[in-house]
């Protein structure tokens, strides 16, 4: 009997898999055999249950649907035919992504962002975008990280290290793995090397149109978290896995330009930075405590914001200046960029680059003013309390939910959405009753 086609990979666009950001950036979806997903843009239904579920596949009660919670229903589920790539080093593992359409494209998270950047266009710019992400990867599998406690768990290497050429020799068959499945999978890389924590990796993909570096960002998390899982790993994008070691950090890097000019360079203005590139500053500034959600959208997001962390703790932008939310980069008309440093390595790529751009435009827009560039330690010369991000998932729920600007930006319906959800996960973990508590407070107490 012949094997059938679609069962050896002769046809993967016949036998694919299609995957959809859900509000937290994971990727969920299905196989879907039969159809050859290249030829052309299809609509397939898909359980609209992915934007109303928590992390842990929890239902929230209050979800965007209104409606009973057993009567979640299909919905209409746009597959992206010129998104399929492999996303696999074992064979062909092909990918198509996806994004909700009709009634839920407004809260879907591509669809969100796609919104900010019609918003963009709309003034003439385009977005080109690096994303870079530190993940830490552990010796341990799934069973294993529930069968010991934190302190037993394994990283890859031991204490820092950053950008040390003697790991990076050592673990070279493990790095030519990660190059080999970027490039097979179309996500190009600029930089990868061991950063300062122990196991603790970073990789810098190739900047792009704006919508697919999101697209490749957010394949590029999940695809990591799979391979480390087939090399008896796992990986972790968590913003802060120990106090003990610096958070995990998701910069992004954003330039714009205007008739393939980039518009944030200006070669008569001080260190090349333009009025367009100021006003753009200064609107990602004025809103950042109110859009800081959408950058931080987990519990675990606010103990990486903290001082000494590389982190910033408050709303502030300088010259190539790492202590700062904001990295102005200079350099040739190709190079000149912003650093946009407040997300970690949790963040969902979409929101987080809607975040980063809606602001941004905002302040094209309103033309709010821009405070003094900060030089040297910025969480030792801002560290007030009026000047201070939120300082919890609850504090930066509530100024998102209660923002006019976001809801301009974001849509009311996502903006609803979403601060539901964030709502649900703050009160999902702040009940915890930790070790550390424990170990604190029990005998003393």
């Amino acid at each position: 009997m012949p094997t059938d086609p679609r069962l050896t990979g002769a046809n993967p666009a016949r036998a694919a898999m299609v995957g959809v950001s859900d509000f937290d950036g994971v990727l969920r979806g299905k196989h879907v055999l039969g159809e050859d997903l290249s030829d052309g843009d299809k609509v397939v239904k898909f359980s609209e249950a992915v934007l109303a579920w928590d992390c842990t596949d929890r239902v929230i009660p209050a979800s965007f649907t209104q409606k009973p919670l057993s009567a979640f229903g299909d919905a209409d589920l746009r597959i992206l035919s010129g998104t399929g790539r492999s996303v696999s080093h074992l064979g062909d593992q092909y990918l198509y992504l996806a994004e909700f359409t009709g009634p839920h494209e407004n809260i879907c998270p591509r669809g969100v962002l796609r919104r900010v950047l019609r918003r963009a266009a709309d003034h003439g710019y385009d977005c080109t975008v690096g994303f870079e992400f530190e993940f830490m990867l552990f010796k341990e599998n799934a069973d294993t990280i529930e069968e010991k406690s934190f302190g037993e768990w394994a990283p890859l290497t031991r204490g820092p290290f950053g950008y040390s050429i003697a790991r990076s020799v050592a673990q070279h068959e493990l790095f030519d793995e990660i190059l080999a499945l970027c490039e097979k999978a179309r996500l190009p890389l600029s930089g990868l090397h061991f950063e300062t924590g122990p196991g603790v990796v970073e990789a810098s993909l190739r900047h792009c149109d704006a919508l697919e570096a999101a697209d490749r960002a957010t394949i590029f998390k999940s695809m990591i978290k799979a391979w480390a899982q087939t090399r008896g790993m796992m990986a972790t994008f968590m913003a802060k896995v120990s106090e003990k070691w610096p958070g995990q950090s998701g910069h992004i890097h954003i330039s714009m330009s205007s008739d393939n000019q980039n518009a944030f360079y200006d070669s008569d203005a001080c260190g090349n930075v333009s009025k367009l590139m100021r006003q753009f500053i200064a609107g990602q500034l004025e809103y950042m405590n109110e859009f800081c959600v959408l950058a931080a959208p987990n519990f675990n997001s606010y103990k990486r914001l903290v001082p000494g962390c590389w982190a910033p703790i408050c709303p502030s932008w300088g010259v190539d200046n790492r202590s700062c939310a904001i990295r102005a980069i200079p350099g040739e008309p190709s190079a000149h960029r912003l650093e946009y440093r407040l997300p970690g390595a949790d963040l969902n790529p979409y929101l987080a680059l809607a975040s980063a751009i809606g602001s941004g435009i905002l302040g094209v827009e309103t033309g709010p003013a821009l405070p003094a560039s900060i030089v040297g330690d910025a969480s030792a010369e801002m560290c007030r309390s009026s000047a201070r991000l939120p300082q919890s998932l609850s504090e930066a729920t509530s100024r998102f939910a209660e923002s006019a600007a976001a809801s301009d930006v974001f849509g009311e319906r996502f903006v609803e959405a979403f601060s539901c959800s964030r709502r649900w996960e703050w009160e999902a973990v702040q009940h915890r009753v930790t070790d550390f508590e424990r170990r604190r407070y029990f005998e003393i107490i």
